[in-house]
């Protein structure tokens, strides 16, 4: 349906601009070109993120989305990953939302901890001590997809997701103010505020504060949320612009690690109800504080010669109880004849990270007889480091109201312990949780975590030409070696790591921009990812490293606003990671990951704004450890995704003022392991918003899967995950 959508609009698009009849028609054109936004309706134009550079995107032989700041508003996105659901090659949100991270599948590969950069500059994460962005306080999300190392250093296959922030404006002051109400209980207050203090010095408070409710029982969260920043003009050519930004999360963890037999599959005591938590809510909690200062700082030092530096220094700190099913008793060995209970473990992680980013880069403008070159060098570091306590091993959770014992393989011989058994289909929640090892079942507590420390730090420079012939041949060329050091150390166990990589990446890409808007264009990228793993020898992994080679057709209609994007890609993703049984590491697995994407995103009238993708891929396991699951689909993967949104506001008669969105999004079957045995099945949903404007003030309901659904997103390493529910947000705004 999102093709079909696609090649009508392309084509009465083409048809329109060569009517020479067509002169009564409105052609509804882009009001800023800011790499940075802010942006006029749902098309961005421009972005910083696949070249550093302001490349218009249609001369950019990549392919490149915009998810704008009135996108998001329409759709009231709640997340980074709830913002990309009408993405292509996108799976967002596979788990369902989450509290702790945004989850993301592009063109087939997680980007899970990695791929995530605020402004430019990486939003460094491991485990859970991982950074979240409100979507408030951002301007738009960008996203580059396929291989980005020749630019960002280490990252994965799938691309490079970067979110802008809301910053000042010079030219005026502005408010907004917002009140939300919706389903759980949410509750929240947005302040959105600008001005100038004088003509070169802009400023803007960006704040809210929410509390809510889960489609799980007795699962709450609460946010508070302040972006001061500033801006300053020094000059014509020179501007700085300092962000920063505190985030405090008071919640307990969302996700629920269900057991698969009772969620996807029937158990013979039915189904274990999405509402169920499997954690204790008395117990579990999910704290963290991250606060960021940083800068954006340009000088121009001619109209041939600019400098830019960006500098980020962020840091958080995370205290996380979180239950999840290891699995029903009678499978682990524990006598149940129910065939009802569960066993619980517990991930519990409480320390601190800190990290650094600085990318500095200078562009230098120059021709050679007709080819006009962009030529950028730049240097960038980053530095992470985390100290933070964890349990080595998986702990179990028991009811320490509950003595029992626990038979052993010998006649007559126990373990004298605690109920480890937890009934989901009724459940009850002690309110004494015990832990206990899972060798021995004898009682630990926080005292026998470990602390770990670890730091991982990457020095790049890289360099790229970008040229365009005769205004019609662009060609880009680029280069970068990175040399990367991380180090592991179990304080506890006295254990180190230590893993350090030199690498090289290229890319090349070549587009021809026709005059009638069309532009095909082809690219080859390389990138790669430090593993933190030893082998049999104490020898430093190998990186994995994988390339992409991309061919695509971008057109920009003449009649109105609007983009429209389809390519081909295939990836491969080589010297992935596994370990025999005798738990000896080997480096042999490779994936390959072949596709075709499409995008159309339009401002078709003033009234009428469209956004519609659909992905068809091919992912294969193409060498592993395991012959089983060689030629198979990787887990989790989605061979087809695809989506529709459209928005009609009115105007010009009784109904001015009012706004409507329907949408809907597909996500097909997906498998829970890599050897195909178990399916999860596709699933659609839609989604929809009102809008009624009067003046500056505004009321809006929003509603996400708005035939409550009922569906299980995903399955891996034994557990399944629920859907998100209908979930329904009303909104009074005003701004100024």
């Amino acid at each position: 349906m999102a093709a079909a959508v696609m090649m009508g609009l392309m084509v009465n698009s083409v048809s329109a601009s060569t009517n020479e009849n067509s002169e009564q028609e409105i052609v509804i054109t882009a009001e800023f070109s800011n790499p940075i936004g802010p942006d006029f309706g749902y098309v961005g134009e421009n972005s910083m993120t696949a070249t550093k550079t302001d490349m218009p995107i249609s001369k950019t032989p990549r392919a490149v989305s915009v998810v704008t700041r009135e996108q998001m508003d329409d759709r009231a996105s709640v997340s980074v990953a709830d913002a990309l659901q009408y993405t292509p090659s996108i799976q967002a949100n596979f788990y369902g939302e989450d509290n702790k991270q945004d989850w993301f599948v592009i063109r087939g590969f997680n980007q899970a901890n990695n791929g995530l950069y605020q402004d430019g500059t990486r939003l460094d994460s491991a485990g859970f001590y991982t950074y979240q962005a409100d979507t408030f306080g951002l301007e738009r999300v960008e996203i580059l997809r396929g291989p980005a190392s020749v630019l960002y250093g280490q990252n994965p296959p799938g691309g490079v997701i970067n979110v802008i922030s809301k910053r000042p404006q010079h030219g005026g002051s502005f408010g907004f103010v917002s009140v939300d109400y919706g389903t759980n209980d949410r509750q929240q207050l947005s302040l959105d505020l600008g001005g100038e203090i004088t003509d070169d010095i802009a400023w803007r408070l960006v704040a809210l504060g929410r509390e809510n409710g889960t489609d799980v029982d007795n699962i709450e969260a609460e946010r508070i949320y302040i972006a001061p920043s500033v801006s300053i003009n020094f000059s014509d050519n020179t501007n700085l612009t300092v962000l920063a930004s505190y985030q405090k999360d008071d919640s307990d963890p969302y996700l629920q690690f269900l057991p698969m037999e009772g969620s996807l599959t029937e158990n013979e005591n039915g189904f274990i109800s999405d509402d169920v938590a499997i954690g204790n809510p008395g117990y579990e909690k999910f704290e963290r504080t991250q606060v960021a200062l940083g800068y954006e700082f340009s000088h121009k030092f001619n109209e041939s010669v600019q400098f830019a530096q960006s500098v980020r220094y962020s840091q958080l700190d995370i205290d996380l109880k979180q239950m999840y099913s290891l699995g029903y008793a009678h499978d682990l060995g524990l006598p149940d004849p129910t065939e009802a209970n569960i066993v619980r473990g517990l991930s519990s992680e409480e320390g601190k990270s800190k990290s650094f980013s600085a990318d500095n880069r200078l562009i230098y403008k120059f021709n050679t007889g007709k080819l006009e070159h962009t030529l950028l060098s730049g240097i960038d570091y980053r530095w992470l480091d985390i100290k933070g306590q964890s349990f080595g091993g998986n702990v179990l959770i028991a009811d320490g109201n509950t003595p029992i014992q626990i038979p052993t393989p010998f006649p007559n011989i126990y373990i004298d312990t605690y109920n480890p058994l937890f009934n989901p289909y009724n459940p009850s929640y002690t309110d004494n949780v015990v832990l206990l090892d899972e060798a021995t079942f004898q009682p630990v507590t926080d005292a026998d975590r470990d602390t770990t420390t670890s730091e991982r730090h990457q020095l790049g420079g890289y360099l790229q030409d970008q040229m365009i012939f005769n205004d019609a041949l662009a060609v880009t060329l680029g280069v970068r070696f990175d040399d990367t050091k991380s180090t592991i150390n179990n304080e506890t166990k006295n254990t180190k790591q230590e893993v350090s990589n030199q690498e090289w990446t290229s890319s090349a890409g070549v587009a021809y921009i026709f005059d009638n808007g069309l532009t095909p264009y082809f690219s080859y990228a390389q990138y790669f990812q430090p593993i933190l793993q030893l082998d049999k020898n104490d020898k430093a992994a190998k990186p994995e490293r994988g390339e992409q080679f991309e061919v695509g057709l971008k057109y920009l209609p003449a009649s109105f606003d609007g983009s429209f994007n389809a390519a081909v890609f295939q990836i491969t993703k080589e010297n992935m990671a596994a370990r025999n049984a005798a738990k000896e590491l080997f480096q042999i697995g490779e994936v390959e990951n072949t596709g075709i994407e499409f995008e159309a995103v339009a401002n078709i009238t003033s009234s009428l704004s469209l956004v519609a993708n659909a992905t068809f891929m091919d992912t294969e396991i193409i060498k592993d450890i395991n012959l089983a699951n060689v030629g198979n689909r990787p887990a989790q993967v989605a061979n087809t995704l695809g989506s529709v949104w459209a928005n009609y506001r009115f105007f010009g008669n009784s109904l001015e003022g009012l706004a409507i969105g329907v949408g809907g999004r597909y996500v097909g079957e997906t498998y829970a392991d890599n050897i195909e045995a178990t399916k999860v099945p596709d699933f659609a949903l839609m989604d929809a918003t009102v809008s009624y404007t009067i003046d500056n003030m505004k009321i809006q309901v929003a509603a996400k899967n708005l035939m409550d659904k009922e569906y299980v997103s995903t399955c891996g390493s034994g557990n399944c995950y629920y859907g998100n529910r209908r979930n329904v947000i009303a909104s009074l705004s005003y701004a100024w």
